[in-house]
């Protein structure tokens, strides 16, 4: 029986989704995906017919094998196209942590290093949610600090173990169709007092690079030999410029991949 969200209201709408409140459940809610697209902060916008179940797809693929796995998620099931129940949040934390096994994008400019440096163990990094301020870098010492001498700083060990565990996950996942995860951003929440993951994971929640060849050689201090940039299934196509339908079939190539982990 399909939802009827005409008639449920409307918690919240970010970029690319709605959350319903489940009058059948209080302690869930609906996410539901929408066409939408961004980058630069909000700045770039356009709406991707299509976009909506794809990422659908990836995210519940993705999802389902983290909870195979054991990792600590806000995810339940997808039971319609573009809708997803998950656990309802008493809070959300106003932070995207990121980790990174290969230096891409914005780490090449502020962390003054070449691309392709390989991370050995992965590096994890907080980010404050402020479009206007392009959501700037919390100092890691300072993140150090919180965990070892403030009240909730368990929050922020929690936060930074779970975004390692999880990326560990999917890089083994992707690794099995040659493609490397180059690095990820993520969301959490508290829900009755510990840390989930929430949000999605998507085409926009990662970079991936395909290998260039086969065996690649991945334990070198820089891999971008190893590794395939022009061939890159995330949304960097949209930020680089791309139109909208090569954008989508990067977003569909990813989806095609991810429906295999069910066998993982």
């Amino acid at each position: 029986m399909l939802v009827d969200f005409s008639s449920l209201k409307k918690v919240a709408e970010g970029k690319t989704k709605i959350i319903y409140e489940n009058p059948e459940d209080p302690k869930t809610a609906y996410m539901v995906f929408k066409d939408d697209i961004t980058a630069g902060d909000g700045v770039k916008h356009d709406i991707i017919k299509g976009k909506a179940l794809v990422d659908w797809k990836t995210n519940r693929d993705i999802f389902e094998l983290l909870n195979r796995k054991g990792a600590r998620t806000h995810y339940i099931s997808s039971p319609e196209e573009k809708v997803v129940l998950v656990k309802k949040l008493d809070r959300k934390i106003n932070l995207e942590v990121v980790s990174r096994r290969i230096a891409a994008g914005s780490i090449l400019k502020w962390g003054n290093m070449a691309e392709g440096t390989r991370f050995d163990p992965v590096v994890t990094q907080f980010h404050y949610k402020d479009d206007p301020l392009h959501d700037p870098m919390l100092d890691d010492k300072y993140i150090d600090y919180i965990i070892k001498a403030k009240e909730g700083g368990t929050h922020y060990a929690e936060m930074r173990r779970l975004n390692q565990e999880i990326f560990l996950i999917l890089e083994r996942a992707f690794a099995q169709f040659g493609i490397q995860l180059v690095d990820m951003k993520l969301e959490y929440g508290i829900i009755e007092g510990t840390v989930y993951l929430i949000d999605e994971i998507t085409g926009g929640s990662f970079r991936l690079w395909p290998y260039a060849h086969k065996n690649p050689d991945l334990d070198q201090s820089n891999v971008l030999n190893e590794l395939n940039p022009a061939g890159r299934l995330d949304k960097d196509t949209y930020r680089m410029g791309e139109n909208v339908d090569k954008v989508l079939t990067k977003f569909e190539e990813i989806a095609q991949v991810t429906a295999k982990f069910r066998d993982l």
